[in-house]
């Protein structure tokens, strides 16, 4: 959500994150710092809101908002206001972070246009993964099933996969695809690549057309994924954006340069198709379905 000013554009992007982890506020907090920040501006202060069902342990509720408050802290966010509250409708505890952001502008009667770097996707313009799909359900899953996690897999399976919490926030591949010119960054989160790409193709009124063996996936996550039957295409993936530019190749190589893994996936197409192609088949996306980390709690 925007709204703009004759001297600021105001920014506010919400995220709700179930589960039994005391990380889950850490998800939610970096998938509105991403959001606001692909927008162009950073986020200034949060609104927290835990909610927990009533047989929830209330230390582990107070340890994850103090898992909040910690990182608030180190990325000189202002908690604005905190609640915490139990929910009888709940059975897993839920946290929603608000996020509040702003950037400066100039008057005018193109000031508008200035603001919108990320809009237009001409036919033909290429699409950038960074990071990689499924990344933040798996340390979800790590997180509320480590117990059972543990009898499958090894101990440095386990810290493997623990390893990429710091890949949630991606403040580093924002800063570069702004400086290549990058005309679109969308977040992948609820519901996966698969969603977020029908969002997109959806935005621009194109067709698309995505390599689905040039989509970045950990080893760890397909495997955890495969222990839980779930799907890492639906699979939240805070973290990991969908970017579209002009030269796909340029973008990804200087990415990858700074040390961010990319991806040039697919293409705009001048159909109202959304194609994806897995070697020598070739599918349609389906409507976004419900994301598969949901599937922990049914």
């Amino acid at each position: 959500m925007k709204l703009l000013t004759q001297k600021e554009q105001h920014l506010c992007e919400m995220s709700t994150v179930y589960g039994w982890s005391e990380d889950i506020g850490i998800h939610a907090l970096a998938s509105v710092a991403n959001s606001l920040a692909a927008e162009g501006g950073r986020c200034l202060g949060v609104g927290v809101k835990i909610m927990y069902p009533l047989c929830a342990d209330k230390s582990r509720i107070y340890r994850t908002e103090k898992k909040i408050k910690n990182i608030c802290k180190e990325r000189n966010i202002e908690i604005l206001e905190s609640v915490i509250r139990a929910n009888p409708m709940l059975e897993v505890p839920a946290v929603t972070i608000n996020g509040l952001g702003s950037q400066a502008t100039d008057c005018g009667e193109d000031a508008d246009e200035k603001l919108k770097y990320h809009g237009g996707t001409e036919d033909g313009r290429s699409i950038v993964q960074t990071k990689w799909i499924g990344m933040d359900g798996m340390l979800q899953i790590a997180k509320a099933k480590e117990d059972e996690l543990k009898g499958r897999f090894s101990p440095a399976f386990i810290r493997q996969i623990l390893s990429h919490r710091q890949a949630l926030f991606s403040d580093k591949e924002i800063e570069v695809a702004k400086a290549m010119g990058v005309s679109v960054m969308r977040q992948i989160t609820e519901g996966g690549i698969f969603a977020a790409l029908w969002e997109l193709a959806k935005e621009s009124r194109k067709g698309l057309l995505v390599d689905m063996k040039k989509i970045l996936v950990l080893q760890e996550t397909i495997e955890v994924c495969e222990h839980f039957r779930m799907n890492p295409y639906q699979l939240t993936s805070t973290g990991s954006f969908l970017m579209v530019t002009d030269d796909g190749e340029a973008l990804a190589d200087a990415l990858v340069q700074e040390g961010i893994p990319a991806s040039v996936i697919g293409c705009f197409t001048d159909s109202h198709d959304k194609m994806i192609k897995n070697g020598e088949d070739v599918r349609y996306l389906d409507r976004p379905a419900p994301d598969e980390i949901f599937k922990l709690y049914g």
